[in-house]
């Protein structure tokens, strides 16, 4: 406490300044006041740190006022809209929860937004401080000291050119007095298959019919008799009524066998289907979840408690199975003179299907508090999850046919059993338990502030065990068996920190270096299977002035895959892409899942970035970055199958005798070298901010409004596949991009607000042969816009308090691709090649989502 001449005043929870009279008359007992003159002034000033505030300095700062101009529904959609002016890459940000880490506290991010008081976005040191790599971004959520809030949501969303349509609703309830909070969240959610038929899309080759009917191999006549019978030429005969598969006591040696009449009833009368009709673009999805979590003071802790459970499935159409078989003459279900072919689906309009489903249970306790000097963070956590897949590619001909020549008792136009069709059937149980310190201390009080010494350790173990059973045409046999896997592995990993500030603007150093700090770490980490790797890095921050920031950072490191990339479930679906080297669409089997084979490499990168602010606040800020990584034997995604990918990896990928493309493993692969570097620029405008203690409670909220532009500008993108081979530039034929452009704009306050996204990326383009520039596919990426606009009709209408159906109601619309762009694909002469229209882009286009929100 300090006594001084001037007005008193007192520091608020908020930061936030309360000017008022101290009163004089009285002192505390045993406290005598001394003689005072008549035209002095005492003041009594308290100081606090303020509410929630971390460690580091904030960056940027935003309020409630700017928090509540976004319309965000919860703290999760608000850190999205506000990703540009956090971390314009998109990388998920490091969560703090009133200046904690957040450990595995993720529920925090279902609170609602109106629970926040600010969010402030740290200063980029702050990383290595709360123990995490050099270059993330540190987000501090400022809570609420009191709140409580129960809601409702329902929302409705569908292609704005129909055929797809889908639904939410959730509950929520939030409560938070203090250091105590709690909060449960139950949500359900439905969409409808979105089906080819929906899109004028091409159909696929073939003959499609719901019934089924016999013709001549040649396509001639079936036979002279049956033409007699008929009274005409009979070139094609659906099978009678009560032969039909699936029909009510059809089929079997019980029904007999058809003879010539029962054919000729139904010469010539065929039931063709659209077989666009019996596959699905985006599969029917169904999803439940519940997450509760709850965090209370525990002695000289904090402890969050986290439970979570989640159900979700999907069930698409691959067609219709078509299949032809023969029937040679003199066969005991054939009344004809000659051989038949018998063209028929498997059974009547039934589809083949693609299913999953997954369930997963979660639990994680979090606990941050001191333990002397130390300020510690402790978290664990547990997951287990169950899934399944089937993916039905077709009819076993082989073994019909097989059925036909040897078994006179299988009835080749009844129904058949489901062991007949190929099927690729797989389960999965999955097992995650994960614990992670941190703990850091000020080591020593330097001139320019404490040099802070950060430790992390990281223990997981991984189980997972797996089957996978598939069907193989050939041989007769439609069982390729089955194949089992178990796999177990630990990881350990420790980071060590150390934070040394060198120089502070006017307290220490020369006044010319300004803010000056140095961030040094090193870690390793092992794997079960894979030596030890390691990682250093250092990062530097730098403000000669209050107006300019200026980081660099290096960082090497060595690298091995994840538990992912080495033991996820095999799971093998249906992808449809462009094949280059035929120049046509086609429906490959898709084989994801884990790969046991890959090995660890390297990474060096190296960036530099710098930060204006020339109006000396948060109104306006310029950014300038260069980045460059270089990764030697390290693991990838399976990039896009291009002429020079399958060149590189031609194990990969399997053509039939006539080269069309039959499967793709596209499991992660190892990788010689990628060589990356880029240039990234962008300006973030926001106005309508006051300072504090300049808005009044009387005074009108005032229009929120941020602009966000970020460009991206890739100096160089190789990638060598293996050694011995070309590198791969994929800026001049890899069909990448060689810009990116982003902008954001918000405008609005409490009550009603829009915000409006945008993405635009230059031409690229991209060789189906090395040597062949007519054979390029130029690529040209829409300028793609989203809306989003939120109105609450209470504050609109000045209504609060009132009670009614509008009391506490929210309603918010989004619209994605709002000009229903797509990416557009022409041949080096300007045609559009096959597979490329408008529909097999992007058959979904511009989609609409209306959410309504009851707050009670």
């Amino acid at each position: 406490m300090t006594v001084a001449t001037a007005p008193a005043h007192a520091e608020t929870d908020k930061g936030d300044v309360a000017a008022g009279p101290v009163s004089q008359g009285t002192a505390p007992p045993g406290v005598i006041l001394p003689p005072r003159q008549s035209d002095e002034v005492d003041e009594i000033v308290v100081t606090a740190d303020r509410y929630g505030e971390a460690k580091v300095a904030a960056e940027s700062e935003f309020d409630e006022e700017e928090i509540a101009s976004h319309g965000a529904d919860s703290i999760q959609d608000l850190l999205a809209r506000l990703s540009p002016f956090i971390d314009p890459s998109g990388e998920e940000p490091v969560i703090l929860i009133n200046g904690k880490p957040a450990g595995f506290d993720r529920s925090i991010l279902s609170y609602p937004a109106e629970a926040l008081q600010r969010v402030a976005v740290l200063k980029p040191e702050a990383a290595a401080q709360y123990g995490e790599p050099a270059g993330k971004r540190v987000v501090n959520l400022v809570l609420k000291k009191h709140f409580s809030m129960w809601n409702a949501d329902a929302g409705v969303d569908f292609a704005t050119a129909g055929g797809q349509y889908g639904g939410k609703l959730s509950a929520r309830r939030t409560a938070i007095d203090g250091d105590m909070r709690w909060n449960a969240t139950a949500r359900i959610g439905a969409d409808s298959a979105f089906r080819k038929s929906a899109r004028a899309l091409p159909p696929r080759d073939g003959v499609f019919d719901s019934v089924g009917f016999v013709s001549a191999p040649d396509g001639g006549e079936i036979d002279p008799a049956l033409s007699l019978i008929a009274g005409e030429p009979v070139t094609a005969a659906a099978i009678p009524p009560e032969w039909l598969a699936g029909a009510p006591g059809s089929g079997g040696a019980g029904a007999g066998v058809p003879g010539l009449a029962d054919f000729a009833a139904t010469a010539n009368a065929l039931h063709p289907v659209d077989p666009n009709a019996y596959e699905t673009l985006q599969s029917s999805r169904r999803t439940a979840s519940l997450a509760i979590g709850v965090t209370r003071p525990l002695g000289a802790f904090t402890a969050s408690l986290n439970l979570n459970a989640s159900r979700s499935s999907s069930e698409g159409e691959r067609g219709l199975p078509m299949v032809s078989v023969l029937i040679p003459a003199g066969s005991p279900w054939s009344p004809f003179a000659d051989d038949v072919l018998l063209t028929r689906p498997f059974a009547g309009e039934r589809a083949l299907r693609n299913a999953s489903d997954s369930t997963a249970l979660g639990a994680s306790l979090t606990l941050n508090g001191s333990i002397g000097s130390w300020q510690t963070n402790f978290g664990i956590n547990y997951a287990r999850g169950w899934s399944s897949n089937l993916l039905e590619t077709g009819v076993d001909r082989a073994r019909i046919q097989q059925a036909i020549a040897a078994d006179a008792a299988f009835d080749p136009y009844g129904p058949w059993d489901e062991s007949l069709l190929l099927a690729t059937r797989g389960r999965t149980r999955s097992e995650n338990l994960s614990a992670r310190l941190n703990v850091r201390k000020t080591i020593i009080d330097l001139p320019a502030g404490p040099m802070v010494w950060n430790l992390t350790a990281n223990a997981s173990r991984n189980r997972s065990h797996s089957w996978q059973e598939g069907g193989g045409e050939g041989d007769g046999g439609g069982d390729a068996g089955a194949v089992e896997r178990r796999t177990t592995r630990h990881q350990t990993s420790g980071q060590m920190t150390l934070s040394l500030p060198i120089a502070r603007r006017g307290e220490a150093g020369p006044a010319w270096l300004g803010d000056l700090s140095l961030d040094l770490s090193a870690s390793t980490q092992a794997m079960t299977g894979s030596r030890a790797q390691k990682r250093y890095g250092a990062n530097v921050s730098w403000s000669p002035w209050s107006i300019v920031q200026l980081r660099g950072s290096i960082d090497r490191a060595e690298a091995a895959p994840s538990f992912d990339q080495l033991d996820a479930p095999i799971v093998t679906t249906v992808t449809r892409v462009f094949d280059y080297a035929r120049q046509e669409v086609a429906e490959p089997l898709w084989i994801t899942g884990g790969n046991p084979d890959l090995r660890g490499g390297s990474r060096q990168s190296v960036s530099l970035a710098a930060t204006l602010r020339p109006l000396g606040g948060q109104a306006l800020t310029l950014n300038l970055g260069y980045r460059q990584s270089v990764a030697k034997g390290g693991v990838a995604g399976f990039p896009e199958l291009t002429p020079a990918i399958e060149a590189a990896f031609p194990e990969r990928v399997t053509r039939d005798a006539e080269g069309r493309l039959v499967a793709v493993d596209a499991r992660a692969i190892n990788i010689a070298r990628d060589t990356d570097a880029e240039l990234s620029s962008g300006i973030a405008l926001r106005l309508g901010q006051a300072r504090a203690g300049e808005r009044s409670k009387a005074a009108p909220e005032p229009l929120q409004i941020s602009v966000s532009l970020n460009h991206r500008y890739r100096l160089k993108s190789e990638l060598l596949t293996r050694s011995g081979l070309p590198a791969i530039d994929q800026l001049r034929a890899g069909g990448q991009s060689r810009h990116n452009l982003s902008m954001q704009l918000s405008v609005g306050k409490r009550g009603i607000g829009a915000n409006l996204s945008g993405n635009w990326s230059s031409p690229g383009r991209l060789r189906s042969a090395a040597d062949d520039a007519d054979a390029a596919f130029r690529f040209k990426p829409p300028l793609t816009f989203n809306l989003s606009a939120f109105v609450e009709p209470e504050r609109l209408f000045a209504l609060p308090g009132k009670k009614g159906v509008l009391n506490g109601l929210k309603i918010s619309v989004d619209v994605r691709n709002l000009f229903n762009g797509y990416r557009r694909v022409t041949l080096a002469d300007g045609r559009v090649p096959s597979g490329y229209s408008r529909n097999e882009i992007d058959p979904l286009g511009r989609t609409l989502s209306l959410t309504a929100r009851k707050r009670f």
